[in-house]
């Protein structure tokens, strides 16, 4: 009787814990897939970006590191040097 109550209580972690990976994976695909798509434009001069590449450039200053974002498709800075969250 133990067993069979054991048994039973293994197959429902085991089904909830899978159930919670299918969901987690597919919410994850979906973000990743709506961020990675980017329009373009094919110009004489070859493919460029319509949407913005920015990302963080990093700095250090006496010991202290800092980040600022930079756009590297319009080639200029986004914002202020700011001291990086530990």
């Amino acid at each position: 009787m133990i067993k069979k109550g054991l048994k039973k209580n293994v197959l429902f972690a085991v089904s909830a814990l899978s159930l919670s990976f299918v969901l987690i994976s597919s919410w994850g695909i979906s973000a990743h897939a709506s961020e990675a798509v980017e329009k373009t434009v094919v110009s004489e001069e070859g493919i460029e970006p319509h949407s913005p590449m920015i990302e963080w450039r990093y700095k250090v200053v006496d010991g202290v590191l800092y980040r600022r974002l930079y756009n590297y498709r319009d080639q200029h800075w986004v914002g202020e040097w700011e001291v990086c969250p530990w």
